[in-house]
């Protein structure tokens, strides 16, 4: 090999590991099961209503395009009903067929989003738009009666510029928004401690 070359590769190498993403840096992380093979989407069936919200109140960051699942469902986020500012805390978005067909959802890794309310009822932690998000294909398929891991979000105690917020009661809102529905988690009460 030439010096010429050598040095080339060098530079390449150099830049590319520089601009490698690790799973700190993705806002959501994909459920803790093993992914299925795809398959083709089961038609959406005709159940009743969902059993939670449909429509967080006015001011709310999340996405709000996709109509809601038809299938009777409640969807919940499970984990820790505290935590302490700069302490990355991990909160499980969970869904449970409450109907007679099974839900069948192919979506992102990153289709579960979530903003912070404060104890007034105004958006402290407003739901990132400017993120990176990987290509990856998540498969979540929930029988009649069974509950499934979606996915999981984390968040550490601080605001949408990152500032540190003060300890007390705050609600986290969470929606599932890909595969062509929208999924409301019911709110979850946390309290930040000193």
């Amino acid at each position: 090999m030439t010096l010429r070359i050598l040095l080339t590769a060098a530079v390449l190498t150099s830049s590319l590991a520089q601009a490698q993403t690790t799973i700190f840096t993705i806002p959501a992380l994909p459920p803790k099961s093993s992914a299925a093979t795809p398959t083709t989407p089961a038609p959406t069936p005709t159940t009743p209503a969902p059993a939670t919200p449909t429509t967080p109140a006015s001011g709310s960051t999340l996405p709000m395009t996709n109509p809601m699942l038809s299938t009777a469902h409640s969807a919940n986020l499970n984990g820790p009903g505290s935590l302490r500012v700069g302490q990355a805390t991990t909160w499980t978005f969970t869904l449970t067929n409450q109907g007679e067909q099974a839900i069948d959802l192919q979506h992102g890794a990153c289709d579960v989003r979530f903003e912070v309310l404060d104890a007034a009822g105004k958006v402290v932690r407003a739901n990132p738009t400017n993120t990176v998000c990987t290509m990856q294909l998540v498969i979540t398929d929930v029988a009649p009666g069974e509950t499934m891991d979606v996915q999981d979000i984390r968040w550490d105690g601080r605001d949408s510029a990152g500032k540190a917020l003060p300890a007390g009661d705050y609600t986290i809102r969470a929606v599932f928004s890909g595969a062509g529905v929208r999924i409301m988690a019911e709110e979850f009460p946390v309290t930040i401690e000193n």
